[in-house]
């Protein structure tokens, strides 16, 4: 059974079913224009979309693991994120973010989930602030933070993903 960990006026965020991963596959790990810029920017094998999906998603639904995007209307999904636990400043954040299958793009639907994950993040699971790791390429995404009320906070280079912008919300600047 799934569970419900935020919603907005078009999406759900819920936890995962196992049942989800052929079409989150599908639409997301294994397309090259979707993966770009997209954790380690690259596509993923089955094999390693699997343990990705084992390790990283919520399966239990504590609300702060990765989840899916659901479109209320059509019950269809829509691409995944979530707040996830991020040490990457040194401190105990939540980097917000979201993946959204290619056809998905452009309706607005990253606004409206990254708004709802930053009022999570501060607001219920109570951080004082949310960040959001970005590849400083991905111009549409940077545009989106700049919208939904996230500033540049600094670079970064990561291990895994290599140079990285850094946004944030500090709690403070978030209306509940």
């Amino acid at each position: 059974m799934t569970v419900t960990i935020l919603t907005t006026d078009r999406l759900i965020l819920r936890s995962v079913d196992e049942a989800d991963f052929d079409t989150l596959f599908d639409m997301t790990f294994s397309n090259a224009e979707v993966m770009q810029y997209a954790f380690e920017a690259k596509v993923l094998s089955k094999e390693d979309a699997m343990a990705f999906f084992l390790r990283d998603f919520d399966h239990q639904g504590c609300g702060t693991k990765i989840g899916v995007f659901v479109d209320k209307a059509s019950g269809e999904l829509v691409g995944f994120g979530g707040p996830v636990a991020c040490s990457a400043l040194g401190d105990n954040d939540y980097e917000v973010g979201f993946v959204l299958g290619r056809e998905f793009w452009g309706k607005g639907y990253a606004t409206e989930i990254g708004k709802a994950q930053i009022k999570h993040v501060t607001n219920t699971i109570g951080c004082k602030r949310a960040i959001a790791l970005v590849s400083p390429n991905n111009t549409v995404s940077i545009a989106v933070l700049n919208k939904i009320g996230m500033t540049h906070y600094q670079t970064i280079d990561t291990p895994q993903r290599g140079k990285r912008e850094v946004y944030a919300a500090l709690a403070m600047d978030v209306k509940p």
